[in-house]
């Protein structure tokens, strides 16, 4: 079976968060092999873009033919074409190598403001004709203006511009302290509704026509590729983060192998420990419960847990329930509060509470710090205050937090560390440990 093959044609962004960078990433993420021909160099960071220089036509070119007169190319989207004489260059080889899945994501400027497209009444009209010929366009709510000829300032507005324009998802509308995306397809209105971030972010455009191009290159219909992106990009989107000194963030379009990695870190976990012929003699009557985090964690399905626990039957531990996001909200908080401290205090498990094991975890030079319980502030949840509470004691995150229990309460140790594979460790040390 062949695999499926897009081509990205825009700028080279130096900061990797848009571009053929960005969509070369996303392809990837989501089983599509991506070919690509750079129209022009970026010199961009976190703090603007300082420089650009537009490639001339002829490499342009060269480039296009190098690709399509070789590769059978799936699905193509355009990006960043910076000059009318660029985006007629680009129309009559789309036309001439006769590629019917085209996204056209009409840039025009940058999230810091840099003007990526020299517009004047040619070029605006030469882009129209490349949007002619595309399955879709994607423009945000400045570029569907620019456009339509329209200016948007409620749905109303959306639909009128997305009707002129003809087959394009219009991004971005913000209504209602909700962000509204709608798409014009087959005469019929779409509407897709996500949640508002307050952030400056990089490259959700980019993300987004690149998520629908790799959806077309499966054979996907219009509709349910776009359908696929607004699931795809808006997880990417809550998941941001800041990688230089500005206050752009950028997104991780890996976001889902992530996932998957962190299942089988704590699948092998699990294994491990109920391998481990002394970790009976840690359980707790309640269970024991293993988590793993994504990095930059926000909320507990973000956090991969036990659905169940981890239970004693004699002399061995016995999981029941599945490794799954969301599995633990009890030991998933303790992960969320603490990466608030240390963004590396990915991975947490519990093990029954004795004075012996904190000797033994002192004797193993493990950082320990804990909480009463009688000292709860009402109208507070446990896990978060005593998680909390012990690590500004102390003044970082421990590897072990502690509390001595309460009423209707198990006393309980929680340790910490980077991945479950690290925790576990640390468990099967502090029993081989125990008498």
């Amino acid at each position: 079976m062949k695999m499926k093959t897009a081509l990205t044609i825009a700028g080279s962004d130096s900061l990797s968060g848009a571009g053929i960078q960005e969509d070369l990433k996303v392809f990837s993420a989501l089983g599509v092999y991506g070919t690509c021909v750079v129209t022009a160099v970026t010199a961009q960071n976190t703090k603007g873009v300082w420089k650009i220089e537009i490639l001339p036509e002829t490499i342009i070119s060269k480039q296009v033919d190098s690709v399509l007169g070789d590769v059978q190319v799936d699905a193509v989207k355009t990006g960043m074409l910076c000059t009318g004489k660029i985006i007629e260059l680009v129309y009559e080889k789309l036309k001439k190598y006769k590629l019917v899945n085209l996204v056209v994501d009409p840039v025009m400027v940058s999230t810091s403001g840099t003007e990526l497209l020299n517009l004047n009444p040619g070029s605006l009209k030469i882009l129209k004709k490349l949007i002619g010929i595309s399955k879709i366009t994607t423009p945000n709510v400045y570029e569907a203006e620019i456009l339509s000829g329209i200016k948007i300032k409620n749905p109303g507005d959306m639909k009128s511009a997305a009707k002129k324009i003809g087959s394009c998802i219009i991004t971005g509308g913000d209504f209602d302290d909700e962000i509204y995306d709608l798409l014009f397809h087959d005469d019929e209105f779409y509407v897709f509704k996500n949640k508002k971030i307050d952030a400056r972010i990089h490259g959700t455009g980019c993300t987004f026509s690149a998520a629908i191009t790799a959806n077309l290159a499966y054979g996907n219909d219009v509709l349910t590729s776009v359908k696929n992106a607004e699931k795809f990009t808006p997880e990417l989107i809550e998941h941001n983060f800041s990688i230089g000194q500005g206050d752009m963030k950028v997104l991780n379009p890996f976001i889902n192998s992530e996932k998957i990695l962190i299942i089988e870190n704590l699948k092998s976990a699990v294994k491990k420990l109920i391998s481990d012929e002394n970790s009976y003699k840690l359980i707790p009557q309640v269970g024991i419960n293993i988590v793993m985090a994504l990095f930059n964690a926000k909320k507990i399905s973000d956090v991969a847990g036990i659905s169940g626990r981890i239970v004693r039957d004699r002399k061995k531990l016995v999981p029941v329930g599945s490794v799954k996001f969301g599995g633990s909200s009890h030991i998933g908080r303790v992960v969320l509060t603490a990466m608030k401290y240390n963004s590396e205090a990915r991975a947490a498990m519990n093990i029954k509470f004795s004075g012996d094991i904190l000797k033994i975890c002192k004797k193993l030079n493990l950082k320990i710090s804990g909480f009463e319980r009688d000292q709860q502030p009402e109208d507070t949840k446990t896990m978060e205050w005593g998680t909390r509470t012990a690590i500004e004691n102390l003044g970082y995150v421990p590897d072990v937090i502690y509390d001595k229990g309460g009423f209707g309460k198990e006393a309980m140790i929680r340790i910490i560390g980077k991945d479950a594979g690290g925790v576990v460790d640390a468990a099967c040390k502090i029993g081989r440990l125990l008498e």
